[in-house]
């Protein structure tokens, strides 16, 4: 495990109180690979950092790698990439540390995987959850700020798909309950604070699973003092347990379209975007914000709204139910958005009934079919 120091400096040294931000998906694929696009990106990122203020880490899933060679993950499906122009064009958000346990870091293959490492290191950012072989992968990040140690872990669970094929030369850190919870109790004896990021879950669902429930509670109670999670595409509700925080999932917060050639801009539930700050002492949480964001198109603007205020206190509030009921809850939003609105979404994008009847495959029945079964596979055995 190395040390490494960060590269911000907020307050006095030896503050005795700290502050992170925590960003969700960062995905500059689609039409954020257009120069046009890039220049309005810069503005509104350049925008937003200043609003955001100064802190001590800011951290944010990186989901789509850099493009390779040409080659794809011909097993992955959708598969995103972004450019390096792309990339630069958010470099003044001031992003300390890149989580790559992700379900797309594969998608441009090795070659992809080596250009987003380069261009991280070149631009000062450091990384964790992915690397050339599993020892890379798994290895915590610790960095030192201002007196402060923090040690990072990142996770992703199998049910996001990586569908990453035997022999690849990238390795993800998958989750497996038991090693996780034995790495975040043995690294809270040598750090300050422990932060545990999580790629789980279910896409557009606005709860999390008992399960995940149950895991980010006892990740908790084995000494992490953060749990920050994404892949749902949309924001679910975030609680104070014990010492610490859990934020379920922080949705997207910059996310190209899934389809190339067209700009088909996501529902609205994974347009709301979030960055939640946690203002931290050495014994425990001490204070929690979120600051509510909106993608129009391919612009992020401010949404701090009553309205968004009560929408998150209501998916809070959800959280606190006995597990029969949660569970029952959970399994309710699923049919939803699964069995309903997905369907209706599918028929509008393809531009009617008949059009998607058209475009229809066996795949897609079979997936939905899964997630209605809950066939999908939530730890590595």
């Amino acid at each position: 495990m190395k040390e490494k120091a960060a590269r911000h400096q907020v307050g006095t040294p030896q503050s005795d109180k700290a502050l992170l931000q925590f960003l969700g998906d960062i995905s500059l694929n689609g039409s954020f690979c257009d120069p046009s696009c890039q220049r309005v990106l810069t503005r509104d990122v350049n925008e937003l950092a200043g609003r955001l203020g100064r802190c001590h880490l800011r951290i944010g899933n990186w989901e789509s790698p850099l493009w390779g060679d040409g080659g794809v993950n011909v097993m992955k499906q959708p598969r995103l990439f972004t450019t390096e122009d792309a990339a630069k064009s958010i470099l003044s958000l001031g992003l300390d540390v890149a989580l790559l346990a992700n379900n797309h870091i594969y998608d441009c293959l090795e070659k992809g995987f080596e250009n987003t490492l380069q261009f991280l290191d070149s631009n000062g950012i450091h990384y964790l959850g992915a690397g050339i072989n599993k020892t890379k992968a798994s290895e915590p990040l610790v960095l030192t700020q201002n007196g402060w140690r923090f040690g990072l872990l990142n996770y992703v669970g199998l049910e996001t798909n990586p569908s990453i094929p035997a022999g690849a030369g990238v390795f993800l850190n998958i989750i497996k309950e038991e090693r996780l919870l034995a790495e975040v109790a043995s690294l809270a004896t040598q750090v300050d604070i422990v932060v545990l990021n999580l790629h789980w879950g279910m896409e557009l669902v606005k709860y999390p699973s008992l399960e995940q429930r149950r895991l980010a509670r006892r990740a908790i109670e084995a000494g992490a003092r953060i749990v920050a999670c994404h892949h749902s595409h949309c924001l679910q509700g975030h609680e104070s347990w014990r010492d610490g925080h859990i934020f379920y999932s922080l949705g997207n917060f910059l996310f190209g379209s899934l389809r190339e050639q067209r700009t088909v801009q996501w529902p609205k539930l994974s347009r709301r975007a979030a960055v939640a700050t946690c203002i931290i002492s050495k014994i425990k949480v001490e204070q929690v914000s979120l600051t509510y964001l909106y993608q129009d198109g391919l612009r992020l603007k401010w949404d701090n709204t009553s309205r968004r205020e009560k929408r998150q206190n209501r998916l809070n509030q959800c959280l606190t139910l006995s597990d029969v009921k949660y569970k029952r809850l959970w399994r309710r939003e699923v049919l939803w958005q699964w069995a309903v609105i997905a369907p209706l979404r599918f028929i509008n994008t393809s531009g009617g009934l008949i059009k998607a009847l058209s475009r229809l495959k066996w795949a897609h029945m079979r997936a939905v079919l899964n997630i209605l079964t809950k066939k999908a596979q939530w730890y590595e055995d």
